[in-house]
């Protein structure tokens, strides 16, 4: 139950804190806005938010750490969607679906992607989600001197190598397709056709007991990447925090093509704008420049095994705990349900960089105007349509350890990308692993 009488029962302001990590600018800047926006709309709730670390990870380890003694937790945490199966199984989230329906909030106002993705056993667990998904960026000019249509970027991997060979054939000189061997990638491309990463429909009809990814389609796309680098066609890159060195293979033109999370889209185009410094994006340009007359960034739906598109909603998500007071929990809806105004949401797109969550400001017309006639609109546009289009019965893979997990996966990739590993043996150690480590996990 959420307890929002509460509120109005506390002596004074309610102080909350917020932590975060894995927010950099410019979306940094939409957190601060909401807050200071929120503190000034009312006098009962007073927010803070403190940054946690610049990843993901830093903050999950600060909430395992702190959740064995509550009293040093939040009242909000912001968390990466992987997280999602750990913070149900330790029991201190409050459900935003409870508060929504205790406050007459429809939750059906919410994406129908996004409410799946972070739905367990029919309850939606955070109060707000910042949704990214893979899309595809590259290069007109390359795909315009290569002889390929720059306004027709490829909608299927297939169609990925038949402009890598077009490429190459231009300038033998290129690796076309800069690729972060990131799993995210790959479990993306098996979600999309339908393949499950883990037993029990992805882990979401119950806990995953056994690892499923080990299929004729997996192993189909692990050797078209190998294939594909042996030939000179993809420019593989190690997972690595803060790295960047993928996006630059497209800045020395050295690739022409790379998949990447939707959320670049306004790093880029600011950058390209000179409105942002390196040093704010977290990343390292060194003396690299983009010239525009040779770099014409484009974008396009993520390019599937059978289809453009096919993806499912990623990215991080507020979650309310119910480790503090009754006052606090009621609170901290409060502050999410003020970030799920159209207002407050909108921000998160036209500056942030995020796919629009609330439906209400899909079609809004500062939202067209934005896709239309703005560079990172324009390169966000594809991942608000698939997002929007997204099968929610495939709303990727649901693990309480998430984390480890992704490492048995991504070492099967970069044994076959870097260490000329067998895509089957590869694919069996790593299936193998993961399920022993579901065996531990489950007790």
């Amino acid at each position: 139950d959420c307890p929002l009488d509460a509120l109005e029962a506390a002596d004074g302001p309610v102080d909350i804190k917020l932590w975060y990590t894995g927010i950099v600018e410019p979306p940094v800047t939409v957190l601060a806005n909401a807050v200071k926006g929120f503190n000034e709309s009312q006098n009962k709730v007073e927010v803070t938010a403190d940054n946690q670390g610049n990843a993901y990870i830093e903050g999950l380890r600060k909430y395992q750490s702190a959740s064995r003694t509550p009293d040093q937790l939040p009242q909000i945490i912001y968390l990466e969607d992987t997280m999602l199966g750990e913070m149900v199984d330790k029991g201190q989230v409050l459900p935003a679906e409870a508060c929504m329906l205790a406050d007459n909030y429809d939750p059906n106002q919410i994406t129908a992607a996004a409410r799946a993705a972070y739905t367990v056993d029919g309850v939606l667990y955070p109060g707000y989600m910042n949704v990214s998904t893979p899309i595809l960026y590259y290069n007109k000019v390359h795909f315009e001197k290569a002889g390929l249509d720059p306004n027709k970027p490829p909608t299927t991997m297939a169609e990925i190598e038949e402009a890598a060979k077009k490429i190459k054939e231009w300038d033998s000189s290129k690796k076309p397709f800069s690729f972060k061997a990131d799993q995210w990638f790959f479990s993306t491309w098996l979600s999309g056709v339908g393949q499950e990463m883990v037993n029990n429909e992805n882990g979401r009809a119950a806990p995953a007991t056994e690892a499923t990814f080990d299929t004729p389609e997996s192993l189909e796309l692990l050797k078209q990447l190998k294939s594909m680098n042996s030939e000179g066609l993809l420019n593989p890159f190690p997972v690595t925090d803060g790295s960047i060195d993928h996006y630059l293979a497209l800045v020395t033109e050295v690739s022409s093509m790379v998949v990447e999370t939707s959320t670049a889209s306004s790093t880029i185009a600011a950058a390209l704008g000179g409105e942002l410094t390196a040093e704010d994006a977290d990343i390292d340009l060194g003396s690299v420049t983009l010239d525009g007359k040779k770099i014409v960034p484009a974008s396009g739906q993520y390019p599937g095994l059978k289809a453009p598109g096919q993806i499912y909603a990623s990215g991080g998500a507020f979650f309310m705990l119910n480790t503090g007071t009754k006052a606090e929990q009621a609170a901290a809806w409060q502050f999410l349900k003020y970030m799920l105004q159209p207002k407050v949401a909108k921000d998160w797109t036209l500056t942030g960089g995020y796919l629009p969550v609330v439906k209400e400001i899909i079609s809004d017309p500062e939202i067209a105007k934005f896709r239309e006639t703005e560079l990172d609109g324009q390169l966000l546009g594809p991942a608000i349509d698939q997002l929007a289009t997204a099968d929610p019965d495939r709303s990727g893979p649901l693990i309480g350890p998430y984390r480890a997990f992704q490492e048995i996966l991504q070492g099967a990739l970069e044994n076959v990308l870097f260490s000329n590993g067998s895509p089957n043996d590869s694919l069996a150690k790593a299936q193998r692993e993961a399920t022993e480590l579901l065996t531990d996990y489950n007790g």
